[in-house]
């Protein structure tokens, strides 16, 4: 298959290593895979642009690709008038078989692109969103009008795509969402990062990996241990990440709770990432950000930390439904009670860092979900040629 993916986004945020991972795998697979995404206003290290040449794929940058299109928005109209006015005839002078989209953006750019170019190639979304897409007038139009098929990574979000646009069943389908399982970095050795941050030896860490926005739930969290200062006084809390709400969503509840020297912050690591990870006891995940498939928890979970999720989204799923870690309702209380099970039962503890690894590397294989999706792919290819009217 001939597969055009557009990306209408610059920045390297947590959709887009997901994403080239499976175009990578793909494309081993015998397809041809072109990725067209947008270019940075200004020199950026984080962009996609950076990191597009460490993947075998061909990348496409002569389209505008605007990161969002709102109506009270006339910059980005210029943008919006030259992809519409070139996309239809690379697509048919590539001669693509399939257009996956993956944001409102670019999925009303391709699908008009895709309905008046002469291929008419199908269009499929692949939902990113952290609670599905949204029952709004925009999206109920892209998928009336221009969506053929729509990949999700979870059954919540399977159901709520029913309950929220009747969209049809045989043209939808989940895929478990992946890690590139043979990086180098889940079989080595781990440097020793507890004396990095000044933990003391006999130190329970928790930790937590997210942009630290106020929706994330962190001030939680760390109530969490405060409630538990007393009963677990060798607790700690690892914070790994940055936010620009930082302030707001984490140094001020830790010194509402005079936590100084109990919750660490960790900043953004980059090569001693999975180093920091392997330094926790535990892995706590309340609330997925702009990767909505949560894939700081499943790393954690692959790495074999035992995990506490939140009830919330498909957060459930990933640890099987409790199998593999502990659900909670997320309130300090709740929190804390987890957190004291964690560090007071060690067997338990060991038993769910052992399943949450045999959980994760048998549901989050790569060359599975690439499985699901070709076959996915070459069912809405046929439906399409044969004309269905569903």
């Amino acid at each position: 298959m001939n597969i055009l993916n557009l990306y209408s986004d610059w920045k390297w945020t947590g959709p887009i290593e997901p994403v080239l991972n499976l175009m990578k795998v793909l494309k081993g697979r015998g397809h041809t895979i072109t990725f067209a995404y947008g270019m940075p206003p200004e020199p950026s290290d984080r962009c996609i642009h950076a990191y597009i040449s460490t993947y075998p794929l061909a990348p496409v940058t002569r389209f505008r690709l605007n990161h969002v299109l709102k109506w009270n928005n006339m910059a980005a109209i210029p943008g919006m008038v030259h992809d519409l006015r070139h996309l239809p005839a690379f697509i048919d002078t590539r001669e693509f078989d399939l257009i996956q989209v993956h944001r409102s953006h670019d999925h009303l750019l391709g699908g008009v692109a895709a309905r008046i170019s002469r291929r008419k190639p199908p269009i499929l979304r692949m939902d990113h969103k952290r609670d599905s897409l949204a029952p709004a007038f925009a999206n109920k139009f892209l998928l009336t009008r221009f969506t053929d098929g729509l990949i999700t990574f979870s059954q919540r979000s399977f159901n709520l795509i029913r309950e929220r646009f009747n969209f049809p069943m045989n043209k939808m389908v989940i895929a478990n969402p992946a890690l590139d399982l043979a990086r180098p970095e889940f079989h080595r050795s781990y440097h020793d990062m507890r004396s990095v941050f000044g933990l003391p030896e006999n130190a329970f860490v928790v930790g937590n990996v997210a942009r630290f926005q106020k929706y994330r739930g962190t001030d939680r969290l760390i109530e969490a241990v405060h409630l538990l200062r007393d009963k677990l006084p060798n607790l700690r809390l690892l914070l790994v990440g940055r936010s620009g709400e930082i302030r707001e969503s984490v140094e001020a509840p830790i010194r509402k709770f005079h936590l100084e020297g109990r919750v660490i912050l960790a900043g953004y690591r980059m090569d001693d990432y999975f180093d920091t990870l392997a330094a926790m006891d535990c892995f706590a995940f309340l609330t997925p950000g702009s990767d909505g498939t949560a894939r700081a928890l499943r790393e954690a979970m692959v790495l074999g930390l035992p995990v506490i999720v939140a009830k919330r989204g498909m957060l459930p799923e990933l640890v099987a439904d409790g199998t593999a870690g502990l659900v909670v309702e997320d309130t300090p209380e709740n929190l804390a009670q987890a957190i004291f099970q964690m560090a007071t039962e060690a067997e338990k503890r060991q038993d769910l860092g052992e399943k949450a690894k045999a959980h994760a590397t048998r549901e989050f294989r790569l060359d599975q979900q690439a499985r699901v999706v070709e076959s996915f792919y070459r069912k809405i290819i046929s439906i399409k040629e044969e004309g269905d009217p569903s």
